[in-house]
């Protein structure tokens, strides 16, 4: 009994702590709805709604701590809030950082099971952000549909971005492990272009 009767000091440190536990966890629950929202903005709405209203009330009865506390949770919605409900706009777009790490997970597990590879590191730098489109369970007659919905205009668009991005990851391959190289061949073309036409 002695044992127990000394947590008794400590019940109204407990209450507020489960108290500031719950704000998390509706602000969860209003990220992670069982239905699937409208939009990104209706979500939002209803995180600001519920910050606002807890602002609202420990400005009005809440102590030191539990002001703090709110003013701390707010702050870090506000540093994140330029992406926090980008997800809802797009199908499939991972909620949080740990369901984007399982799907890049899973992504590298299939890419060693057909490669037989170890590491998959350059798979992922040479197709970058394009390789989430990528399904390895999915049939050529499935993907051949898939690409069929797809205008030419559309396709050749992000086609160019993904040429761009692996010449931009080409040059840095290449200035990482041949920079002596790269550099030569950077102040050869350097040359080349600012020479002028010689006036005769």
């Amino acid at each position: 009994m002695r044992i127990t009767d000394l947590r008794l000091p400590f019940a109204a440190q407990r209450e507020q702590l489960v108290r500031q536990r719950q704000w998390l966890i509706d602000l969860d629950r209003l990220l992670d709805p069982h239905e699937p929202p409208a939009s990104g903005a209706v979500v939002a709405q209803q995180v600001q709604a519920y910050l606002d209203r807890l602002q609202t009330t420990q400005a009005a009865g809440g102590d030191a701590w539990d002001q703090q506390v709110v003013a701390h949770i707010t702050q870090t919605f506000r540093n994140r809030w330029w992406g926090l409900f980008a997800c809802y706009e797009s199908a499939g777009l991972p909620r949080t950082n740990n369901e984007m790490e399982t799907f890049l997970r899973r992504l590298k597990t299939g890419q060693r099971r057909i490669t037989g590879r170890k590491n998959v590191h350059d798979f992922i730098v040479r197709y970058g952000r394009f390789a989430a489109f990528l399904d390895a369970t999915e049939s050529q007659q499935a993907l051949l549909s898939r690409l069929l919905q797809v205008p030419l205009s559309a396709f050749e668009q992000v086609r160019a971005e993904l040429d761009s991005f692996q010449e931009l990851e080409q040059k840095r391959h290449r200035f990482r492990h041949n920079q002596p190289i790269f550099l030569v061949a950077l102040e050869t073309r350097w040359a080349a272009a600012c020479m002028l036409p010689s006036v005769s």
